[in-house]
């Protein structure tokens, strides 16, 4: 994670947004304290994790997650 000041930001933006879209985490100070935080937009690891997150969900809940009509009949009931 890299840290810069808001001022540096204007200097060099265009270094500081190829760093964040790289996959860099830079957090923006201002007086000190952080402002902002610059990340990439897209996560390259997304598609990998969809996987992984499915195989936690079974763990959690391994029964499928009602639709919104199922839990709407149940209301009624």
């Amino acid at each position: 994670m890299k840290t810069v000041t808001k001022q540096q930001v204007v200097q060099g933006f265009d270094m500081i947004g190829d760093l964040a879209h790289a996959g860099e985490t830079v957090i923006v100070t201002d007086g000190g304290k952080p402002w902002i935080k610059l990340m990439p937009a897209l996560n390259k690891k997304a598609g990998k994790s969809v996987a992984a997150f499915r195989a936690r969900l079974n763990r959690i809940s391994p029964k499928p997650i009602p639709g919104a009509s199922e839990v709407l009949s149940r209301l009624r009931r």
